[in-house]
């Protein structure tokens, strides 16, 4: 979702740049959903998952330029059956080169910016851009409705939660291997809600429920829970939040869209921190194996995740809230 969220952003740059584009964003419903509130597309053609229907699908309208933002796995053949003048991809492996000209027409090299979004920039450079102009110093923005912040702010007044006030946290991630325990958060939540009188919203995706009612039942006083299938109201929480306390997944990259903090909990996984936006920080274990990008803890014990504090995280979260 995070990946999708970054190529979306291109289009503002697009658009900036070539003010009479046609923006066409091939991505899935999910995705779709979560960034259809950006002006700067003007069309989605949907992923399926089946290999034919989207190859029929794609072949219905034929582009000046096709961008891959990801060029991996079954990809190749929607690209290769693509209507499109110029496919372009970003080439990280030397093996890669023999891609064109069988299924691209031309690649930009892999540039380790440090921050995805301005990786993909790198892309348009193929339109006469000059991506020096955002490379390092433009950060995506994630666009919402009013109708999304007024859902939004209809669930902050169902729960009594005042804008800019509330603690939000997003616990559980796609692995194990990302998920903040759940021993930790209990007393991170009882400390910031008993001790230091700020509310907490507690939140993730409708499968993901059952995560925050463990946490839930172990709390001296219940947070509000926000639950729901619609991403971009899930933005305007993190909107109106005062702070954001996350795994290594989609809800910090929209805070950063946002220009809202964020205290980001790792595990298995790095950040994707642009280095001048000052509103992240961090938490991390420093062991010989960490950032091992691993669904699963080889090592069995998860020690990256449980070694963590829950004092460390209010410490990190105090010095941004402060």
């Amino acid at each position: 979702m995070g990946d999708s969220f970054f190529s979306s952003a291109l289009s503002d740059v697009i658009k900036e740049n070539i003010k009479d584009s046609h923006v066409t964003f091939y991505t899935s419903n999910i995705s779709k959903e979560m960034v259809q509130d950006n002006p700067n597309i003007d069309d989605y053609i949907i992923h399926t998952g089946r290999l034919l229907t989207d190859i029929k699908n794609i072949r219905k309208e034929r582009f000046d330029y096709l961008f891959d933002t990801w060029a991996i796995g079954d990809a190749y053949y929607r690209v290769f059956f693509a209507k499109a003048n110029k496919k372009v991809f970003i080439k990280k492996k030397s093996s890669e080169k023999y891609l064109v000209p069988v299924v691209y027409t031309d690649f930009v090299e892999f540039a380790r910016s440090g921050y995805v979004f301005w990786d993909r920039i790198h892309l348009l450079s193929k339109l006469d851009i000059n991506v020096e102009n955002y490379v390092g110093k433009t950060l995506p923005v994630y666009h919402i409705s009013d109708d999304a912040k007024k859902k939004a702010e209809s669930f902050l007044r169902k729960k009594n939660l005042e804008k800019n006030r509330y603690i939000l946290i997003t616990p559980k991630g796609l692995w194990k291997t990302k998920d903040i325990p759940k021993e930790v958060l209990i007393e991170v939540i009882n400390i910031l809600q008993n001790d230091m009188g700020i509310d907490v919203v507690l939140a993730s995706s409708p499968n993901d429920r059952w995560y925050l009612d463990d946490i839930v039942s172990g709390t001296d006083r219940k947070p509000a829970v926000f639950s729901s299938k619609s991403i971009r109201e899930f933005g305007g929480i993190i909107l109106f939040s005062k702070h954001l306390i996350s795994v290594e997944s989609l809800p910090y990259h929209l805070a950063v869209g946002l220009r809202k903090s964020a205290t980001v909990i790792l595990g298995g996984y790095p950040i994707w921190k642009p280095e001048n936006y000052m509103g992240l920080n961090y938490i991390n274990i420093d062991i010989d194996c960490k950032f091992c990008c691993s669904s699963k803890c080889k090592r069995g014990d998860y020690k990256c995740l449980v070694d963590i504090t829950p004092q460390m995280v209010i410490d990190k979260v105090m010095k941004m809230i402060k």
